[in-house]
């Protein structure tokens, strides 16, 4: 724990309660070796989680797409309603 916590601004529980989670999501497994307990990455869930996170960014990339040409042609509108 001293060794995850010391680049952050956590205190040891905290990094607990978060490795703890992700082991409960399965994106991390924990062994024990000695008095350490080592972490390991599981990298099938979490390649399975960012295919899920891919598709909403794709969503918002689009939908933020659709909304700048809608914002764009209110401005052209907006321009055209004015110089009458």
């Amino acid at each position: 724990m001293t060794e995850l916590a010391k680049p952050f601004d956590m205190s040891q529980p905290a990094i607990s309660k978060h490795l703890k989670v992700l082991e409960h999501a399965g994106l991390i497994s924990r062994g024990r070796d000695a008095q350490r307990r080592p972490c390991r990455i599981e990298a099938q869930p979490l390649g399975q989680a960012c295919g899920w996170l891919e598709n909403y960014r794709r969503f918002w990339e689009e939908s933020f797409e659709r909304l700048d040409t809608l914002l764009e042609e209110m401005k052209k509108k907006d321009k055209k309603g004015k110089k009458r």
